[in-house]
């Protein structure tokens, strides 16, 4: 095997001296070349001609795997320079000089043509060389005559014929206009009939032609027909009836021809025409049921066309057509809904309205998912919609906290259906939904008219909707929890996320402060004078709270991030039990032995003193379990040690006040301190706990510093004899027990430090 291993080790060394050499022929070579193509532009430059060089091209190097191969170059170009691209410069210049004369040309032409015939009518009219009869023939006649020559050229000129078609009866629909208004030669329902067929006949034109153009200029003609042919006479029954047969001819000829910006067109044309006259002309006592006849078919017709967009000729919508839709759902609601609320004796007609319109959104969804019409895009698009209408018909007609419980509930649908259908579209509609909620709900608490206290606590409707609500909140956390209804790892997004993680810190914030505020406003409403009973029944009602979720989380949820935010409520809780709230629970449990105050107090003093300790047994085993960061281990250590501190300290403040000690914070609660930290001096020594330690002598300092700059200033001799030697005894003893245990502390410490260097085998 050594033998091999050598000859495969020099047949490598020889391929790659090769190939050393080889790249150092192709960098040689490719000089070379280059001092060759320099030596011909020198001759181009100089005008000599050398017909004697040739260049050949470079010999083909064999590629050899795992070599490098040496720097390939092109072969170089001939002296002569290529022939310019004139042919296709003149094709351009053709095909530029083409969309010129056949197009642009033909379209001014015909423009300029008409402008032409009216400025002759218009002379001919001011010196009155022709009778108005003969003026309206001769432009029937001059527009027969387009209409003719474009029928005649149709075959060989198709677009110029277009133009001329479109121009000429252009020319005759305005000529009945002009008979009709200006010389009235004509009545006003022949004028309109011969309009309206004039119409028909451009859009003949228009499907014979195959041209859109020819479609706008029927369109733009036929809405304008009623508002030329107007007497005003206030008609906007027959106004609205003969837009919405414009609209059907209009919509079906852009289904059939696929324009679909004559849809567009016609769909801006009519929603400002409806808005202008409801703005302008709407009158409550007599428009009100025709007004919202012509509204719906309006709608429905709009509606109808979209659908058989994506339906029948298989769409994909983009963001115009969402556009499209929610404004035509949302303008038809608006208009309605002001139609409606003008009307003050029947108040359930908007609401009525309202929830029709989520219902017909219902129905088409329903109908495209049954009979399997379109892509489950489509389908969920329209749904939502419904869901939009619904959520606004519950605040129309409902007040308060039923629009809090149902919308609710309507969060909770969409939640289920996002799980459902792995529709991130539908988790964003239910985030928004449950945010719309919360915020309901805590306008409920906020509002004057709702005030729990009015009805007793726990028994009114704000408890009972915030009740609901948390409930809700809670089957999302369990739902987010169960294989079934968990999002894939390739389906999460952020929204995902919010119900992970958000929805359970709402639900926990919600749930406790729905507690607390009924709490807090009945106390102070029977107690307004007694505040530290207030304070002190709400903690206690927190350490509870706190107390039940960690107890819940520790048997059946597990919950890592649950357990980690207890954590952090337990730290917001000792801070405010020991600056705050022990204190005064002290003082109304004092108030029992000083002056028959109630015995309850001091139940109450005890119940939270257990609930905060099991608080602290608890949050142990969470650090134990849940945290790996050794940082945070030792942080709740010494919590540990600062509560059991303050522990001490109040139960001794708690006793000498039953007493009637005077000074009590002074040099008596500073012994206490030196006593606690002699206490964690020799249980760290024992279990050979650092940190212990240093809280000690942490707490050592902090007794030293308070005993000279407080307890002493102004105290008597007696006082601070005793004071010096209690504490002198205390430090004494700390430093014996050091001193005697320092090869145990100091030595296995010191050892274990050096076991735990890196030696020169294991870098």
């Amino acid at each position: 095997m050594d033998i091999l291993q050598q000859k495969i080790d020099e047949l490598t060394r020889h391929i790659n001296e090769l190939a050393a050499q080889q790249n150092h022929l192709g960098r040689q070579l490719l000089a070379l070349m280059n001092e060759l193509d320099a030596l011909k532009q020198q001759v181009q430059q100089t005008g000599v001609v050398s017909a004697a060089v040739t260049t050949a091209p470079p010999l083909p190097v064999k590629e050899v795997p795992g070599v490098i191969a040496a720097p390939s170059r092109k072969p170089a170009a001939t002296t002569a320079p290529l022939p310019r691209p004139t042919v296709r410069a003149d094709q351009s210049r053709f095909s530029f000089e083409e969309f010129i004369g056949k197009n642009v040309a033909s379209k001014v032409g015909i423009l300029i043509t008409i402008v032409g015939i009216f400025i002759g009518a218009r002379f001919a009219i001011e010196h009155e060389l022709i009778s108005p009869v003969t003026r309206i023939l001769l432009g029937y006649l001059c527009g027969a005559a387009l209409v003719g020559v474009a029928v005649w050229l149709r075959k060989k000129y198709t677009v110029y014929s277009s133009v001329l078609m479109g121009g000429g009866l252009c020319v005759l629909y305005i000529m009945t206009y002009i008979a009709w208004s200006f010389y009235q030669l004509l009545p006003q329902p022949v004028a309109f009939g011969m309009m309206v067929l004039l119409s028909g006949g451009i859009v003949y034109a228009a499907l014979w032609y195959n041209q859109v153009i020819i479609a706008y200029l029927a369109l733009v003609g036929a809405y304008a027909i009623p508002f030329l042919l107007s007497n005003n006479l206030g008609r906007f029954d027959l106004l609205f009836g003969y837009i919405l047969f414009i609209n059907a001819g209009i919509l079906v000829l852009s289904f059939y021809r696929y324009w679909k910006s004559l849809f567009y067109l016609a769909y801006v044309a009519t929603w400002s025409i409806f808005a202008a006259w409801f703005f302008l002309e709407f009158n409550e006592g007599s428009h009100t049921t025709p007004a919202m006849i012509f509204l719906t078919a309006f709608f429905l017709l709009f509606y109808a066309t979209f659908l058989a967009y994506k339906l029948i000729k298989k769409e994909q919508y983009d963001i115009g057509d969402i556009l499209l839709l929610l404004s035509n759902s949302f303008i038809f609601f608006l208009l309605g809904y002001a139609i409606l609320n003008v009307n003050t004796t029947t108040p359930l007609w908007p609401a009525l309205f309202t929830l029709t319109n989520a219902l017909v959104h219902l129905a088409v969804s329903i109908v495209i998912r049954r009979m399997g019409l379109a892509d489950k895009a489509l389908y969920y698009f329209v749904f939502g919609l419904f869901i939009v209408f619904l959520t606004i018909a519950i605040p129309v007609q409902l007040d308060g906290n039923w629009v809090t419980m149902l919308w609710a509930c309507e969060a909770l649908l969409l939640f289920i259906i996002a799980r459902q259908q792995r529709s991130e579209m539908y988790e964003k509609l239910a985030a928004a939904m449950l945010l719309l909620t919360i915020v309901s709900m805590i306008q409920d608490r906020t509002e004057p008219g709702l005030n729990a206290a009015e009805a007793g606590p726990f028994r009114n409707a704000v408890f009972y909707s915030g009740v609901f609500v948390n409930l809700v909140m809670g089957v999302m956390c369990w739902m987010s929890r169960q294989p079934r209804w968990k999002t894939l790892p390739e389906n999460r997004s952020g929204w995902t996320a919010f119900f992970d993680y958000m929805v359970p810190a709402i639900l926990l914030a919600c749930s406790y402060s729905l507690f607390f505020v009924e709490l807090r406003d009945n106390l102070w409403d029977q107690d307004t004078h007694n505040d530290l009973r207030v304070k002190s029944i709400l903690f206690l009602y927190s350490l509870t709270y706190a107390f039940v979720v960690m107890f819940l989380n520790e048997r059946w949820i597990r919950n890592r991030w649950l357990a980690s935010a207890s954590l952090v409520g337990v730290l917001i809780l000792a801070i405010l039990f020991c600056f705050d709230a022990w204190g005064d629970l002290n003082e109304l449990a004092a108030g029992w032995f000083q002056h028959g105050g109630h015995v309850g107090y001091v139940l109450m003093r005890y119940v939270a003193i257990a609930l905060f300790a099991w608080l602290l047994i608890m949050g142990h085993r969470v650090v134990r379990l849940y945290v790996i960061d050794p940082f945070i281990s030792i942080a709740w250590q010494q919590l540990v040690y600062a509560a059991l501190l303050a522990a001490c300290s109040y139960e001794y403040l708690y006793w000498t006040t039953i007493a009637g000690v005077q000074e009590r914070d002074k040099v008596g609660l500073s012994v206490v301190w030196g006593l606690c930290a002699l206490t964690l001096v020799i249980l760290g020594i024992r279990r050979k706990d650092r940190f212990m330690r240093l809280a000690a002598i942490a707490l050592f300092i902090l007794t030293t510093a308070k005993l000279f700059v407080n307890d002493l200033s102004g105290s008597g001799t007696i006082t601070k004899t005793i004071s010096f030697i209690v504490l002198g005894v205390i430090l004494l003893l700390v430093s014996f027990l050091y001193n005697k245990y320092k090869e145990a502390l100091f030595g296995e410490e010191k050892l274990g430090a050096q076991q735990q260097l890196p030696t020169d085998s294991s870098l």
